[in-house]
């Protein structure tokens, strides 16, 4: 006698997954399979995007000192204009 442990939707959830994962599988393989015959291709396009973040990275960073620098610069002692400070002297300690 044949017991059914599992209903039809779990056998069929089932074999998705197993049909993705075979997928994904085989997806990996070749791509492996890519990288070991262009290793010397591929390596020369991962250099290429790293030296082109790199290099928008080290713009960024110069931009962002310049600025501060520049803002830094027109300020006679740090202190601004429009702001007052009032020391109220009547306050009972």
């Amino acid at each position: 006698m044949f017991f059914k442990f599992y209903s039809d939707s779990f056998n069929q959830i089932s074999k998705g997954y197993a049909k993705g994962l075979f997928v994904v599988g085989l997806l990996l393989i070749g791509f492996g399979t890519l990288v070991w015959i262009l290793k010397e291709v591929l390596a020369v396009i991962a250099a290429a995007i790293f030296i082109v973040v790199g290099a928008g990275c080290c713009f960024n960073a110069v931009r962002i000192f310049f600025s501060t620098w520049k803002s830094g610069k027109s300020q006679d002692d740090g202190r601004s204009d429009n702001i007052k400070i009032h020391i109220d002297r009547d306050t009972d300690l």
